[in-house]
């Protein structure tokens, strides 16, 4: 039995808050009173921050909807494999929009876009660069 989609995205944000405590930082899980963040968090020099987590258990296209500027906004792209270790991506707000957007730009120039798309993403390997990226964090 495979791990269901709501168990992934749970152990994803669970792996996360385990990294990031380790590393001196607070964190609280949010609701749907912060549609934007799946966690508030507090860095050891108490600059606070909002973590979106896209968690996934299968080498996939991350889905996600259009980052708006924001410079207290980070992405975390967790992959959780069945028997293997999970691994962590982070990106700054800024650069996960020039990715989505430069994805976007780039299927679209091939005319590859139906009417109603309107969540894209970036690649399963595009988020590779930024492997265990917890120095793009506020300090």
């Amino acid at each position: 039995m495979g791990l269901s989609t709501h168990n992934v995205k749970q152990m994803a944000r669970g792996y996360l808050m385990y990294q990031l405590a380790k590393r001196g930082f607070m964190i609280q899980l949010t609701d749907s009173r912060f549609p934007k963040y799946d966690m508030l968090v507090v860095s050891p020099n108490n600059k606070h921050f909002g973590i979106d987590v896209k968690g996934q258990r299968t080498k996939n296209f991350w889905r996600f909807k259009e980052p708006m500027p924001n410079e207290e906004m980070y992405y975390a792209f967790i992959y959780v494999p069945e028997n293997e270790s999970p691994r962590v991506f982070i990106i700054d707000n800024k650069e996960a929009a020039k990715l989505w957007n430069d994805y976007k730009t780039q299927i679209e120039s091939k005319g590859n876009v139906k009417e109603n798309d309107y969540i894209w993403g970036i690649n399963w390997t595009t988020v590779f660069d930024y492997e265990d990226n917890y120095k793009v964090l506020p300090e």
